[in-house]
């Protein structure tokens, strides 16, 4: 194992991660019922319930589903671990994690932001 791979597992280790989670090639499978289900009861807006929550969250899954392996690998496991800790779990919150550490990385960068829903790794560079 690489000395890179061994701070990984560490990391994985440290947080309480199984390390398949960390290296999958998809992205985790979340049970976003109860995240939908405590919006829907805190929702103030009519039109936000629970199947609306869940179209949301089933486009952000796909948006990940189609861009997970562009996304930075210590962003994934430190995004997942934030988001299966601490309450229901998310894919929107996932998604939002991944696009906030993309950015700030392009910000401490002095890369342009790119445009949102943008995946990781397909900013541009300027000219």
């Amino acid at each position: 194992m690489s000395a890179s791979a061994n701070k990984i597992a560490v990391v994985v280790l440290m947080l309480g991660l199984p390390a398949a989670i960390a290296r999958a090639d998809s992205p985790p499978k979340l049970d976003v019922a109860p995240s939908c289900e405590a919006a829907a009861r805190g929702a103030i807006s009519a039109g936000r319930d629970k199947d609306a929550c869940l179209v949301d969250e089933q486009a952000a899954e796909n948006v990940l589903g189609e861009n997970w392996s562009k996304y930075n690998a210590a962003d994934k496991t430190q995004c997942i671990g934030n988001v299966k800790t601490g309450g229901p779990a998310s894919y929107v919150e996932l998604l939002s994690c991944l696009e906030i550490m993309r950015d700030a990385k392009a910000i401490r960068e002095g890369e342009p932001l790119p445009t949102p829903g943008q995946p990781s790794g397909v900013m541009r560079r300027r000219r």
